[in-house]
């Protein structure tokens, strides 16, 4: 079946309706995880920490410019969905406080969050989601060989630092894509006192964790509050360990695109729940365990850093855009340079440039589509080689 109801239905169809009659949900948790990418630094009064302070996402939202524009890896533009939002009823009344965002990239860290204050006296804190910056990227391939990320280890100190703050509010923690994994990893490093302030962890679509996290007496007690939501093609959300349950939704997007929030389908107030993920969807799982079962964690590090140092050409471009930009035909001497090393690296590397150029060749620009495709073309032909040599 085709489902073609998303957020901006939901808020078309129940934006009029209080969270006085109908509590707080997954898609309202979506909503803010949806503002949380929006780019906050034009917004000094964003930073106050005092929540009595905050400001209201409907005067924000009167203010948004163009330069404002989501700093994620949607196409698509965020700001109408947030000033529709910030105009229902539901949402009218919630404040925002408390933005940060940093980015380092000799420390290898992106990271970014704002917290609301909601109309039913709780606070949602939203941890924002992957940017366009390679080192934001890169990070997110780290979580597969470190224990934790610097993106992470802040995610628990600005929990803690908001539940500091709001000491009489209950608390809601979320986000999307990256900041997902950030969401689950704040709430597993709360104070074990904090637990009974908090009602929810939402995962959208983000990675999990090394299994050693997920055997921690911590975790036990998460896992009652832990929602996490997985498209049925998505790769990003089946990344690392997800030892808890996790709800399969539907998407009006295909494939990898699937990981683009403004694309979950909707109905009344909750997302389209499927019973299983699509075959290309459990092929990825399959691809992506087998990587991260098979490795060590040096052999993951030394793959990560393969793999970006193709992306980034050499270290000349810092962000997805400059990649588009200079177009793909420059790595592949760099694709022969890392391609011969071992078997499981070239077999990862295929998979994940084929992925990326059947998603670029769709949704962004060829210009970028021939040099991903050549860049596969040439790992599947080494591969059919060396095992030509085999036989």
């Amino acid at each position: 079946m085709k489902y073609t109801t998303t957020v901006v239905d939901y808020l078309r169809w129940r934006g009029d309706i209080p969270f006085s009659a109908d509590p707080f949900n997954e898609v309202d948790n979506l909503v803010l995880c949806i503002v949380s990418y929006l780019n906050f630094r034009r917004f000094p009064e964003l930073l106050t920490r005092n929540p009595k302070e905050a400001v209201l996402l409907r005067d924000i939202s009167q203010k948004l410019t163009e330069e404002d524009e989501q700093l994620g890896l949607s196409r698509l533009a965020y700001i109408p969905v947030v000033q529709q939002a910030a105009q229902t009823e539901r949402f009218a009344d919630v404040r925002m406080f408390a933005f940060e965002d940093r980015s380092d990239e000799e420390a290898q860290m992106q990271f970014a969050a704002v917290s609301f204050l909601l109309p039913d006296k709780s606070v949602f804190i939203a941890f924002r989601g992957t940017d366009t910056t390679l080192v934001g990227w890169k990070e997110d391939f780290n979580m597969s060989f470190l224990e934790s990320v610097p993106a992470q280890v802040r995610a628990a100190e600005y929990a803690a630092e908001i539940l500091k703050l709001c000491r009489f509010h209950r608390i809601r923690i979320g986000g999307h894509s990256k900041g997902g994994n950030l969401a689950a990893w704040a709430g597993l490093h709360l104070p074990r006192r904090a637990y009974d302030r908090l009602l929810a962890v939402y995962n959208n679509d983000g990675p999990g964790f090394n299994r050693s996290m997920t055997e921690l007496p911590e975790y036990k007690l998460l896992r009652e509050k832990l929602h996490t939501f997985i498209p049925e093609s998505s790769i990003v959300g089946v990344l690392l360990e997800h030892c808890e349950e996790y709800t399969v939704i539907a998407s009006t997007a295909r494939s990898v695109m699937q990981h683009e929030a403004l694309s979950w389908c909707t109905e009344r107030n909750h997302f389209i729940h499927l019973e299983a993920r699509s075959p290309m969807g459990r092929r990825s799982d399959d691809v992506l365990r087998d990587w991260i079962g098979s490795m060590t964690p040096r052999e993951r590090r030394d793959f990560t850093d393969a793999f970006f140092e193709i992306l980034s050409m050499g270290g000349k471009a810092r962000t997805l855009e400059e990649v588009q930009e200079m177009g793909l035909s420059g790595a592949i001497a760099l694709v022969k340079e890392y391609a011969g090393a071992d078997e499981k690296t070239r077999r990862i590397l295929l998979e994940i440039f084929k992925r990326l150029a059947a998603d670029i060749g769709e949704e962004v620009a060829s210009t970028a589509q021939d040099g991903l495709k050549q860049a596969a073309d040439f790992l599947r032909n080494l591969g059919h080689k060396k095992q030509g040599d085999k036989e």
